[in-house]
């Protein structure tokens, strides 16, 4: 009976995330222990283990494609004990570590979560769920609520990623208790009398042997009142839901419809149909390369040859498209006007945008404007003009003076050489 005062100040005057139900449950089963009438012999978890594709055992059950099934059942602990034999309860220790293996096992894609509790102590959770949140980051893990997820078991689905639920089970109970048990008058039906010899006006207070005192009672309320805003801005990160609409459940139950229409869980399912859900969502990925060379992951065998030419083909319409833009947009520059064949050489023959060839024509002198035979372009826009003049400048004969062009060529290169 060694291991009873250790129990004890996991039950009493402590805050837990657990159904009030299910805390006179445990009251009870507390009582016959202290009573003898019930066996403080240590058992396992009972976690019935799987065999892996070569033969190994897992702890764990495997279904779909690598889907790890992890039970989360009974009340919660912090860490397991012979308590796990008297009430089937579960510590958050063993589900860490249930959990963590699946991470490293190469088998495992995705980890679903079956969680069937009431909920249970405070203490170890909130390092949990954040174990939890950093786990998701490598492997998918989603919670089934088969059939509850009460307090501290839903502050643990409020961790994964999605909560899948069957039409008659219930979550909630976002809240947060205490007791204290005053068993003074049974001391004195009993003839006992307890006298604690204490320093610090608060080192006695709650003890079992006195009623609760209003300060100590405050104190405890106190407590509980920060564990509270934890658990509410926990589930409210966690299910991207208003702070307020949280409270606003009064720590509740909810059942299946109401849980899913207020965004506390993401939908009803068998859990079969979660399965085959989750296992889809965490099919392995492997690594292609899209036309820029940049790595990008897809689904296997979902990128086919077709796919591919499409895509060039795609690429290169786009490309088109886009330099024609550019050289539109160079010659209907302002900075053009009386810089024509500058302009045009720019355009055609470098990829500078539109906005770098402005700068340069600014500081370009205007050539002497020549006005234009309505005859040698008539019928054409000025793009097509513009690719009509587009060639190797005439030069005239015995080195005479260059031609527009030419002096265009040249000014450009001048310009480009001086880096303006």
């Amino acid at each position: 009976m060694k291991t009873l005062p250790h129990l004890i100040g996991q039950l009493y005057n402590t805050p837990l995330m657990l159904t009030l139900d299910k805390a006179e449950e445990l009251h009870m089963a507390m009582n016959l222990a202290l009573s003898g009438g019930l066996p403080t012999k240590a058992m396992s978890d009972g976690f019935a283990p799987s065999a892996g594709p070569a033969g190994e055992r897992k702890p764990y059950a495997m279904a779909g494609n690598g889907v790890a099934i992890i039970p989360v059942m009974g009340p919660l602990l912090q860490r397991g004990g012979w308590m796990d034999a008297l009430c089937g309860m579960t510590s958050y220790d063993r589900v860490a570590a249930l959990v963590d293996s699946a991470m490293r096992d190469r088998d495992v894609n995705a980890v679903l979560l079956e969680v069937d509790s009431p909920g249970g102590s405070v203490a170890g959770l909130f390092t949990l769920t954040a174990r939890l949140k950093a786990m998701g980051e490598q492997k998918p893990i989603w919670t089934y609520a088969n059939e509850g997820a009460f307090s501290a078991a839903y502050a643990i689905a409020g961790a994964t990623q999605k909560i899948y639920l069957p039409s008659t089970a219930m979550v909630g109970s976002i809240g947060v208790i205490a007791m204290h048990v005053d068993q003074s008058q049974r001391d004195k039906a009993q003839g006992l009398s307890y006298t604690p010899i204490f320093a610090g006006d608060k080192k006695a207070a709650g003890n079992s042997h006195s009623p609760l005192d209003d300060a100590t009672r405050a104190d405890m309320q106190r407590e509980v009142g920060r564990l509270y805003g934890m658990f509410v801005d926990h589930v409210a990160e966690g299910r991207q839901l208003d702070r307020q609409a949280v409270i606003d459940t009064q720590a509740g139950l909810l059942n299946a419809d109401d849980a899913v229409t207020g965004r506390f869980a993401d939908g009803i399912a068998s859990i079969e149909e979660t399965v085959q859900m989750l296992s889809d969502a965490a099919k392995p990925q492997s690594v292609v390369f899209n036309l820029k060379g940049n790595s990008m992951s897809q689904p296997e065998n979902t990128v086919t040859a077709a796919q591919l030419a499409s895509a060039e083909q795609a690429a290169a319409a786009s490309a088109k498209t886009a330099e024609r833009s550019r050289i539109s947009a160079i010659l209907d520059l302002p900075q053009a006007q009386g810089r024509e064949a500058l302009a045009r050489k720019l355009a055609m023959t470098t990829d500078m945008p539109a906005d770098a060839v402005a700068g340069l024509l600014e500081v370009a002198p205007a050539a002497a404007v020549t006005p234009a035979t309505p005859a040698a372009n008539s019928g054409k826009p000025d793009f097509a003009a513009a690719m009509a003049d587009l060639g190797n400048p005439a030069v005239g004969a015995g080195g005479g003076d260059a031609s527009a062009a030419t002096t265009a060529e040249a000014m450009a290169k001048q310009i480009l050489t001086a880096g303006v």
